[in-house]
């Protein structure tokens, strides 16, 4: 997610992204000025981050500095990035993305496979929120502005329900109840064989995975150690090869539901990373999958929907249940 400077407002995703603010904190104090935006500017190269240097497109507090000049708390850093070769989609352009509810105070959308809810990282164009906010941004018309805010995220390859708050009250109150864990998410996942039990809850910490050359693998872990998590699911219909499950994740780790279907011998579809050869993976980030592999992993993404979203609406006084349909893809596994 891109950095913003506290008590600046919203960003404007709607337009050209063409400055990036970083107010330097206890993580980035000492630092060269190079290493500080790598760690900053994490989709963009060593190479490149020079070069913005040496074109005077950086500036600490003002003035322009050498890459080896080292930040210090409270530093303000201000990077102008240079036009971007692909123009931004205009305002009012169609969107990508199916509403499956909508009031004056929130949003439920169907995010397809493939699109990032917020710009970061590789994807910096084409997100849920970018296209969020060039339908509901208006900034030179304050009364008219309606910024969209993200109640909750799921992964790139996961299909489905994603809730947005379209009011900064509503926002701050449903919030609150993801964090004190009163709404309740379930997810449809396509897996690999079928469970020994049809209903049942995996019960284990996951640990980062030592044994695996991708750093940011992870593993379930029989012992103590590890964060907790708790993952209930049920059998719902399948076929010779796959099986459909109803998750329902009680905490939500980084890659839980993937992971912990995979210990119990149950990969999802199309998960290159949990799937049984992380090799996938890697040649997927290379770009170097051959038609071959792609046919192997079943699914171009891995098979994982986000399904139903439970809460109370504060504003209406009243329980919500809004649901995302089984996308296609996931679909003519089962079939």
């Amino acid at each position: 997610m891109l950095p913003k400077i506290p008590g600046e407002g919203p960003r404007d995703l709607s337009k050209p992204l063409e400055s990036v603010k970083v107010l330097v904190d206890q993580r980035l104090d000492g630092m060269r000025l190079d290493l500080a935006l790598a760690a900053v500017l994490t989709w963009r190269s060593r190479a490149s981050i020079h070069r913005l240097i040496e074109a005077g497109l950086v500036k600490v507090d003002g003035r322009e500095l050498p890459a080896s000049r080292r930040v210090r708390i409270g530093d303000s850093i201000v990077i102008d990035l240079p036009p971007r070769p692909v123009p931004a989609p205009p305002a009012g352009a169609p969107t990508t993305f199916g509403v499956l509810y909508e009031d004056q105070w929130m949003l439920a959308v169907d995010k397809p496979p493939g699109m990032a809810v917020h710009p970061s990282g590789r994807h910096l164009e084409g997100t849920l929120m970018q296209e969020l906010h060039r339908r509901y941004r208006n900034p030179d018309d304050p009364a008219k502005d309606v910024v969209p805010r993200l109640l909750h995220r799921i992964d790139l390859e996961t299909s489905g329900l994603v809730g947005v708050g379209l009011d900064e009250q509503f926002h701050q109150m449903v919030s609150r109840q993801f964090e004190d864990r009163l709404v309740q998410k379930s997810y449809l996942a396509v897996v690999r064989g079928v469970p020994k039990v049809r209903e049942g809850t995996i019960d284990r910490p996951i640990v980062p995975d030592k044994t695996s050359a991708v750093r940011l693998k992870l593993t379930t872990s029989e012992g103590d150690d590890g964060l907790p998590a708790i993952t209930h699911y049920r059998v719902l219909r399948g076929n010779a090869d796959h099986t459909l499950l109803e998750v329902r994740p009680k905490t939500g780790r980084t890659h839980q539901i993937r992971v912990h279907m995979a210990s119990i011998g149950c990969p999802l579809v199309g998960d290159k990373l949990y799937g049984g050869d992380e090799q996938l993976f890697l040649r997927q980030i290379e770009g170097t999958l051959d038609e071959a592999q792609r046919a192997s992993l079943g699914l171009e993404r891995h098979a994982l929907h986000s399904h139903t979203l439970q809460f109370f609406h504060p504003m209406l006084g009243r329980d919500m249940t809004l649901e995302a349909p089984l996308p296609a893809d996931m679909q003519r596994l089962l079939d």
